[in-house]
């Protein structure tokens, strides 16, 4: 007997006379059409469009659960708007200090960051992390009690860890973040995440039962010879650089300090990895930090899937430079900055518009892509929308290289694309259902959400009332 058939669907990847999808032992046994009559159980579709779960490259489970359950302020449209919430939270709140993630500052319409002195109407101490989690902004109560002197109540990069006493969450509140984190995942159709996380969040993460599966990757500055000795273990993290939104970025003009590690001490720490087979994600947003990150991995030979985080600017004749090994993970839904007025125009000027994330160039030069979303916002659909609706010819792609690149691709970077990332027989029966013209009106994909999420076959997550019948 097959344990379950998905019946009367439309299958990503597969001929389109096919509509049945055969599951057991949480492996697809085989896509055909029509029923078997062979199933204990089964669902019927509706014409539904199923694809293989999404699989989000990277991502920090932890912020994204913290934000959930904490104050999010990711959705707030104005700066009068987060204070407002910032304030009604502090006095709503039984914590004693109010940590909030998420505020932009270009969403807004404003390049002036938050400050302290706005902050200090709140009667408690204040900590609220921009949304790309390498600056902060306090108050002066904050400030006082982490030990910092900042006249605008900016911390940025490595003095965010004197932040860490204060922010860091307890273990019971690290289960109920990445239980939300998981949960939210699978709303949006993901099945696998890669995760950037610390010891503490690894050793509680693989003693909760969730409805995604969690590789993990873990910060440099934690490595220990045990820590990557555990199942669904990928690698180690490196900053190389900062980001775009806070300035740290290491870009032409900008403090060189942005640039972490000279050349010399970077390959210094890449080989000690690489002799014990262990791959490097290497963070690099900036020109400078991503030419200094291919260079580095011309070092490697190809022993390894190493990773380039984020790639976002580079200069078009450096990717014949990147060898077939290593994948680039970036982040489509960081197109939102990339509009005229956005981001990336006012912090990088005209020389940068329209030419950051060149997602055509890198498909067109046969390199691995792999999506993720840095939860910023997680949701492949939003992101899938703006590489495929983009006005940049430069970062523009189809509907199909975009869905590929947040399956296959992120597969591949896992090690995982004989079992996953695509719909056929051997595969895992991870799979995400969306409503039947999913594939078909590009315009609005940007909004879609998961009907039904299965990992190895079981049902996670359903919201479109499409019952399991026998």
């Amino acid at each position: 007997m097959i344990d379950l058939e998905l019946r009367n669907c439309r299958i990503y990847g597969n001929d389109e006379s096919l509509d049945t999808i055969c599951i057991k032992d949480g492996r697809i046994i085989d896509v055909r059409k029509g029923s078997t009559n062979q199933s204990g159980k089964w669902i019927d579709l509706e014409g539904r469009t199923v694809l293989p779960g999404y699989i989000d490259s990277h991502t920090h489970l932890m912020n994204l659960g913290l934000a959930l359950i904490r104050l999010d302020l990711s959705n707030t449209k104005s700066r009068s708007e987060a204070i407002e919430r910032t304030v009604e939270h502090a006095g709503a709140s039984t914590r004693k200090v109010v940590i909030g993630y998420g505020w932009d500052e270009t969403v807004w319409g404003e390049e002036e960051y938050l400050s302290r002195s706005e902050l200090d109407s709140a009667d408690k101490p204040v900590i609220l992390f921009r949304k790309d989690m390498h600056m902060a902004v306090a108050n002066s109560r904050a400030l006082s009690l982490a030990g910092i002197d900042s006249r605008t109540g900016v911390v940025r990069e490595e003095e965010l860890r004197s932040l860490d006493p204060i922010v860091e969450p307890g273990d019971e509140e690290i289960r109920e973040a990445i239980g939300a984190a998981s949960r939210k995942a699978s709303s949006e159709g993901i099945t696998t995440v890669r995760d950037i996380m610390g010891l503490r969040t690894l050793s509680t993460v693989n003693n909760m039962d969730l409805p995604i599966r969690i590789f993990h990757i873990i910060y440099d500055r934690e490595y220990s010879g045990q820590s990557l000795n555990l199942p669904l273990s990928w690698g180690i993290k490196m900053f190389l650089d900062g980001s775009v939104g806070s300035e740290s970025a290491a870009h032409e003009g900008w403090d060189s300090a942005n640039l972490k590690f000279s050349s010399e001490k970077l390959q210094s720490i890449l080989s000690g990895y690489w002799q014990r087979g262990i791959p490097v994600a290497m963070h690099a947003i900036g020109e400078i930090a991503v030419r200094q990150a291919i260079e580095s991995l011309k070092q490697q030979k190809g022993r390894l899937r190493n990773s380039i985080e984020h790639f976002e600017m580079l200069e078009e004749d450096w990717l014949q430079d990147i060898g077939k090994s290593t994948v680039l993970s970036s982040q489509p839904n960081f197109l939102q900055w990339s509009l005229k007025g956005g981001l990336y125009e006012n912090k990088l000027g005209k020389m940068w518009f329209g030419r950051d994330n060149p997602f055509r160039e890198i498909i067109d030069s046969g390199l691995h892509l792999a999506f993720g979303s840095d939860c910023m916002p997680m949701g492949p659909s939003y992101g899938i929308g703006l590489a495929v609706n983009s006005p940049h010819s430069r970062q523009r792609i189809t509907m199909g290289e975009a869905i590929d690149a947040y399956t296959s691709g992120g597969a591949f970077l896992l090690h995982e694309e004989h079992v996953s990332g695509s719909i056929r027989t051997g595969h895992r029966a991870d799979l995400a259902v969306f409503e039947e013209n999913y594939l078909s009106d590009p315009t609005s994909i940007g909004t879609r959400k998961a009907e039904m999420t299965l990992l190895g076959g079981n049902v996670m997550h359903n919201t479109g009332n499409l019952m399991l019948r026998n």
